[in-house]
């Protein structure tokens, strides 16, 4: 029958010896930005210029997909070699 009393007492100290915790969200004056700041940009593009940095955007994707394309067909040309070498010659 202690058992129970014993529990009690645990649960009691626990609440007695509760600290108040505070995380980094608990603080609401705390400002809300972020290390770079906030962007803002005063330059608006014309529609013509808009079109150019669109096309701009399309070409370097393209030319990365590219490069990455040569460099994944590159290595699985050298797996594909290293595995019928050990294939037909073992």
């Amino acid at each position: 029958m202690g058992f129970g009393g014993s529990v009690q007492a645990m649960i009691t100290s626990l609440k007695n010896n509760k600290r108040d915790r505070k995380t980094i969200y608990d603080d609401k004056n705390r400002p809300n930005d972020s290390g770079y700041g906030k962007f803002e940009s005063d330059k608006k593009l014309s529609p013509e210029d808009f079109k150019k940095f669109r096309e701009q955007l399309k070409a370097n994707r393209r030319r990365h997909q590219q490069k990455v394309s040569i460099v994944f067909g590159i290595i699985m040309l050298v797996i594909i070699a290293v595995v019928s070498y050990f294939l037909f010659l073992y």
